[in-house]
């Protein structure tokens, strides 16, 4: 059965809830559309309403309250929890269901027109997933599951089914099946209309459940290489190279010393602050010399293409017991990068590097962007992020603007809609094409004063929930759930592919472009040059 979200919440913390959520979904039925934690605005009894799970089906209009845990009716309540903490008392599940499906009627009835004229039966499902409830006169047993008959989810697409038939047998007006225009209407009327609850945030937050999967699924490949001393691992921008990297470090670090660095001064930051063994040496490149006097057991080096000259080398080398040759070292690299930047990059100390050590990749799994940002960054630079494993995320958004003046205020109405949509201040980053605050679009925002420079906040323990504001160069390395790319001239994407690759890949789900005038143009001329490249466009 196709349930919404595709994903239970993270925030979901009952069990009970997660385990009917996957029994729906394991129910063979392509018709059917089940809806988890449907919120009500208005109800007759309660400041605000919630109904556990609504089934759309052919048949009827079912909804299923669930409860995990103890339950117990006690001098004319119910309670709900274990002993000592248990909360109630409260109406029974099955008033609570009723009293649910009465308000959703009056809701839905309200946008689609009247239930009952329509022909639409309806009843519900009461599911107490851990405990058997003891008969009373409150409730048929065909309205009811309880632990014995759910059988851990096995029974539960039985008492949905006998569910049906009783409720039918009470819904005279019933007119079945229901057609699927009229499911439909009711479906689309549902989450957009008054169901709060899948707003963007919650999106956020299922993606993070499937980018948390995706990324400790990396974790396989440690243990396959960690018989060799010397790695090379390769792969685009999201496909866990820098998670890898930290993870290494801290398992190195239980047998010797290790020296973990990078090019990117922030990145170097940051990870100082999740390396915190005191075996582990975190530092950027260009202060190396304060360790210059000594060896490290393991060498970790990631972005090692933004460090790829034989004179980076010489510096590695002396640092690292026996040397490149020898010694046990990791070097993390982006084979994008190599090809997008290719001043910074040397292929010939690639070429001495390479045959040193033994090479992985390209990694293929993307463990950080949507497929809308996977598909938008090959298709402007031809650079392969592997797959995105993680699936759908919002539509890459474009905004033309005639000057910084304009973009502050779409800008401002952008943040504002994110934020009402529940999103955290602290999830959103403004990356400046430009990097000068002084210039940037960003100074002229309503939000300009709650603005945080992220090469000021990064490594600290920020508690404040406000935008962050960076150049391209140093949120090299670092992401955000949402990012929008800010004072985008067509000079900034002139001959720097590299640049809009890194700022287009920062972004976990969902990313933002404000244009100014002659930068669609520009990207669009990228896209065409691209097409040509790859023989899709003579």
């Amino acid at each position: 059965m196709r349930i919404i979200p595709s994903e239970i919440s993270s925030s979901t913390r009952s069990q009970a809830e997660r385990s009917v959520f996957a029994a729906l979904k394991a129910i063979p039925d392509d018709q059917s559309v089940a809806l988890h934690t449907v919120h009500l605005p208005r109800h007759h009894k309660k400041r605000v309403g919630e109904i556990d799970f609504v089934v759309i089906m052919p048949d009827i209009l079912l909804f299923i309250e669930v409860k995990g845990g103890q339950v117990h009716q006690r001098d004319g309540g119910w309670y709900y929890g274990p002993p000592g903490r248990e909360t109630g008392p409260k109406e029974s599940p099955f008033a609570q269901a009723n009293g649910g499906m009465h308000e959703f009627e009056r809701e839905i009835g309200a946008l689609v027109g009247n239930l009952r004229d329509h022909g639409v039966p309806s009843g519900y499902l009461v599911i107490t997933t851990d405990v058997d409830v003891p008969r009373t006169t409150e409730f048929e047993p065909q309205q009811y599951l309880g632990t014995i008959a759910y059988d851990g989810g096995r029974g539960l697409a039985q008492g949905i089914e006998r569910a049906t038939r009783f409720w039918l047998a009470r819904n005279k007006w019933a007119r079945t099946p229901v057609s699927a225009s009229l499911r439909k209407k009711m479906l689309d009327a549902v989450r957009p209309d008054f169901d709060r609850v899948p707003n963007l945030q919650s999106r956020l937050t299922h993606l993070e459940v499937a980018f948390e999967r995706l990324t400790n699924e990396q974790l396989d490949r440690l243990d396959e290489l960690e018989s060799n001393p010397r790695l090379i691992w390769t792969g685009g921008a999201g496909t866990g190279k820098t998670f890898l990297a930290a993870e290494a470090a801290r398992r190195k670090s239980a047998t010797g010393s290790v020296l973990f660095t990078c090019a990117s001064t922030t990145l170097a930051t940051h990870m100082g602050r999740i390396l915190t063994d005191d075996t582990v040496t975190v530092l950027p490149f260009d202060r190396l010399d304060e360790v210059r006097h000594r060896t490290f057991d393991q060498l970790i080096v990631d972005e090692a293409q933004d460090l790829m000259t034989f004179e980076t080398l010489d510096i590695l080398e002396d640092l690292v017991s026996g040397g490149l040759s020898e010694g046990r070292w990791i070097f993390m690299s982006d084979q994008n990068n190599q090809v997008l930047a290719p001043n910074a990059y040397d292929p010939e100390a690639w070429e001495y590097l390479r045959p040193l050590g033994s090479v992985y990749g390209p990694m293929k799994r993307n463990c950080r962007n949507t497929v809308q940002i996977v598909e938008q960054v090959r298709f402007y630079t031809g650079a392969d992020l592997g797959v995105a494993s993680a699936g759908q995320g919002e539509p890459v958004r474009f905004a033309d603007v005639h000057d910084a003046q304009e973009e502050a205020i779409v800008l401002d109405t952008y943040v504002n809609e994110l934020v009402q949509e529940g999103v955290s201040a602290r999830d959103i980053t403004l990356l400046s094409a430009s990097g000068d605050w002084e210039a940037s679009s960003a100074r002229l925002s309503q939000r300009a004063a709650k603005i945080e420079r992220f090469a000021d906040v990064v490594g600290t323990d920020r508690t404040k929930h406000r935008l962050t504001w960076s150049s391209v160069s140093d949120f090299k390395g670092h992401e955000n759930h949402v990012v929008c790319l800010i004072d985008l001239e067509p000079e900034h994407l002139d001959g720097r592919l590299d640049a809009l690759y890194v700022a287009w890949t920062r972004a976990r789900a969902q990313f933002w472009v404000a244009c100014r005038p002659g930068t669609r143009r520009m990207l669009k001329g990228l896209g065409l040059a691209m097409l040509r490249q790859e023989g899709d466009l003579k």
